[in-house]
């Protein structure tokens, strides 16, 4: 067996509110996620999805039970910078992770923290923005990008450190549509190249495209499954005030009218095969 990318084991994480009464962010979560999984994490604002992707990255320690990376634990203080060399984090405002005013400087950044020798950024730097097709803008000011645009030169400058994981939080969130489809197309490539994807979203569209979608509800995993099997709980789903994908629920209002539709319905190419039998 590979030791897996992310392991928790009862983990929570509780900060004390302003009448000192402890509140649960993430509460008594495990899971695994290994190599290679493109996984999306849905839920509503507030759901402490955001707070449990920071744990991937260090930038949270659990409060109650274990965090690993890699098989580094990350309440160990030694382990921090081999593991966000491992995971890095793109979120969910594009402007606020540029830190350059020339894109493959922006790359750059990372591997010259690392102390990698200057004839190897060079490398690691054209590499990357081939891998995310924005090598011709390598000259450009990030200011004169698109959103879409900017998001990818925050993935190009993870792959320049090497990392072998992806945490998004939202990336799309701010972007307009043909910015979104950059960023989802980008990270169908590098999931096929054997990068670990973990995609925070809202937009149920984005999560049926996932291996695998993980529901969190009032800081706890609630559903942990294939989109098939998650997105066919349309009721529960909504209950818990999130979307469902449309297709998935056309079918089963359908179905609850008599029309005979088989289930696991989730896009709507299924959908429209099914009803043109």
């Amino acid at each position: 067996m590979s030791t897996p990318m992310i392991k928790l084991e009862h983990m929570s994480h509780a900060y004390t509110d302003e009448n000192g009464k402890t509140v649960y962010a993430v509460k008594d979560i495990s899971l695994e996620i290994q190599p290679g999984e493109f996984v999306a994490i849905i839920g509503t604002n507030g759901s402490g999805k955001s707070t449990l992707a920071k744990h991937f990255n260090v930038l949270l320690v659990p409060t109650e039970g274990t965090c690993e990376v890699c098989g580094l634990r990350t309440d160990d203080p030694q382990h921090v910078w081999d593991i966000r060399q491992q995971v890095g984090m793109v979120f969910q405002n594009p402007d606020n992770q540029i830190v350059a005013a020339v894109v493959e400087e922006d790359v750059a950044f990372g591997p010259e923290n690392l102390g990698v020798p200057p004839e190897e950024i060079r490398q690691r730097v054209a590499d990357a923005l081939e891998r995310v097709q924005m090598t011709i803008y390598a000259k450009h000011g990030p200011h004169l990008l698109s959103g879409g645009q900017k998001q990818r030169i925050a993935i190009a400058g993870i792959l320049a450190m090497q990392s072998r994981c992806i945490v998004l939080d939202e990336p799309t969130a701010m972007l307009d549509p043909k910015g979104r489809q950059e960023v989802m197309e980008t990270l169908h490539q590098l999931h096929r190249e054997g990068i670990t994807v973990i995609l925070i979203t809202h937009f149920m569209e984005e999560a049926v495209q996932a291996d695998r979608v993980m529901v969190v509800h009032h800081g706890e995993l609630k559903m942990d499954g294939t989109p098939r099997s998650v997105f066919t709980h349309v009721d529960e789903l909504k209950q818990m005030g999130l979307d469902v994908p449309v297709p998935a629920e056309l079918a089963v209002r359908l179905r609850e009218k008599g029309v005979p539709l088989p289930e696991g319905i989730i896009t709507k190419e299924e959908l429209g095969d099914a009803l043109c039998q």
